[in-house]
């Protein structure tokens, strides 16, 4: 979701949404979200609001610290601000 709100704001409704569909192809899963996830998300979000974290952002977060993953692909410059992160520009920068 975090994808399809950066591309289609930055491309407008109809390409942003041409690119998201491209994605769609991909095999990805999708994680559940329940009441220890959101828990989880709001402990992030506590911890990581003064850095510019949001609510998606902290979901994000949660969601890669409950499947140990260290490596983020986003253009997000809050991202660059969390140490424990590894951050990979897809558009430099």
């Amino acid at each position: 979701m975090e994808v399809a709100h950066y591309l289609i704001k930055n491309l407008g409704p109809v390409k942003g949404r041409e690119k998201v569909n491209k994605l769609l192809q991909f095999p990805f899963r999708i994680e559940g979200f329940d009441f220890d996830a959101m828990t989880d998300s709001l402990d992030e979000l506590e911890r990581h609001s003064p850095q510019g974290i949001g609510g998606r952002d902290s979901t994000i977060i949660a969601s890669m610290k409950e499947n140990n993953v260290e490596t983020l692909m986003t253009h997000d410059k809050a991202f660059k601000r969390i140490e424990s992160i590894e951050v990979v520009d897809p558009v430099g920068g």
